[in-house]
């Protein structure tokens, strides 16, 4: 299994190597659909690649980005038109465990439509999330709107990881996941920080206008 990951892994950065940017979209474009393509290896190595002088550090993160929007959408309309007993069904063929589903689902009807911008710096939950938003009939220009604005960080973090520890970019991988993890209880911090002093202002607005 670890001959097959290292070579799938050897795969993803050959083809960074030759097809250059269309490569990075590609690849971040399936990550979103659902695929299971590790996007931090995708966006450190592209950032050590701008590092060297072989891309451009901004279009890295601008075709990753735009790669990440169009899977996601595309990830949408499966949710949307196919809806849970299509995706039940059919969903193993493509990659999509009902397990995650769910888990997706749960967050989604959690935290509402929000959950589609903050889940976009976790793993698994970052591209399943567009399913149940799709279910649900989520605005798309909204649900474009957090996806884009999620992913660009997440995407921004990464590349710059690569471009900065370029001498390091190998064992950066086996750190992101932990960091993700951080950087969601921050954000998940900052949301509540967020609801409760909202939660006050209305209060107090109520409470001047009784």
């Amino acid at each position: 299994m670890n001959k097959l990951l290292t070579l799938f892994a050897s795969f993803i950065i050959q083809s960074i190597v030759k097809f250059s940017y269309i490569g990075i979209f590609i690849w971040m474009l399936l990550e979103s659909f659902n695929i299971p393509i590790p996007s931090e290896l995708v966006m450190t190595f592209s950032g050590f690649l701008s590092y060297k002088g072989d891309f451009n550090l901004y279009l890295v993160i601008i075709v990753g980005t735009f790669g990440n929007l169009l899977g996601s959408i595309l990830s949408y309309y499966l949710g949307y038109y196919g809806g849970y007993p299509f995706l039940e069904k059919y969903g193993k063929y493509i990659f999509i465990q009902d397990k995650d589903i769910k888990r997706a689902h749960e967050w989604f009807v959690r935290y509402g439509e929000f959950a589609v911008f903050f889940t976009r710096v976790l793993p698994v939950f970052r591209t399943f999330i567009s399913l149940p938003a799709g279910i649900a009939k989520m605005d798309i220009k909204k649900f474009s709107l957090y996806t884009f604005l999620g992913t660009l960080i997440w995407d921004i973090v990464l590349a710059v990881l690569g471009f900065y520890f370029a001498s390091r970019w190998t064992i950066i991988y086996h750190f992101i996941e932990s960091f993700s993890i951080y950087f969601f209880i921050i954000l998940i911090v900052i949301i509540v920080v967020y609801i409760y002093i909202h939660m006050r202002i209305r209060k107090r607005k109520k409470e001047l206008f009784q």
